[in-house]
């Protein structure tokens, strides 16, 4: 998506914060989300509505082709109805938009839908994928894993540590430094593009 003019976002299921990036010129920062004091203490955003969309799965209140970009951050798996959203989405989306759901691992069990519970990261990007493919004709759908994974530095040889013992040492704590990095929260983006 090229675009010379400020982006227009919609932060769907938003909150107190949007996470946006700060090095892009915005124009319209619309949020949707269920708590106005939080939607209130959001200073990206230019303008918000309080609207819980398991109940009102509609954006009426946008017309047509209103945005450069949807963004939903750790909450597509809380939705009931997403077939119904996702068409919303892709009606509201400008040609060529991009639509960006993000998640991890991680959720509250109790207000999750059943098969987000039962599938590992897999099936999530497949359960998140399949909401574009039955909603839409996307240009493109795509599955990014976000996590950047570091190499675990070669192990010095019986040599290297003959000659300096405490090279044996640095290697393990950078050894255990790596692996503890490798083993945090994955994060997901399903992206479609209008």
């Amino acid at each position: 998506m090229e675009k010379k003019d400020p982006l227009d976002v919609l932060d769907l299921c938003s909150s107190w914060i949007s996470h946006l990036p700060t090095d892009v010129k915005y124009g319209r920062v619309a949020g949707v989300g269920m708590n106005e004091q939080e939607l209130q203490a959001n200073k990206q955003l230019t303008e918000y509505y309080v609207q819980d969309m398991n109940q009102q799965p509609t954006l009426s209140q946008f017309e047509d082709n209103s945005f450069d970009v949807i963004c939903n951050v750790v909450s597509v798996d809380y939705l009931t109805k997403p077939l119904e959203i996702f068409k919303e989405m892709y009606r509201i989306l400008r040609p060529g938009g991009v639509s960006l759901m993000s998640f991890s691992n991680r959720c509250f069990p109790s207000k999750a839908v059943a098969m987000w519970l039962q599938a590992d990261d897999i099936g999530r990007l497949t359960i998140v994928g399949s909401y574009y493919h039955y909603s839409a004709e996307w240009t493109s759908i795509e599955a990014l894993d976000l996590k950047e994974m570091q190499d675990t530095p070669a192990r010095p040889s019986a040599g290297e540590v003959f000659r300096n013992p405490a090279s044996l040492t640095a290697w393990m704590n950078t050894a255990a430094a790596v692996a503890k990095n490798n083993q945090g929260d994955p994060m997901f983006v399903v992206k479609g593009v209008k």
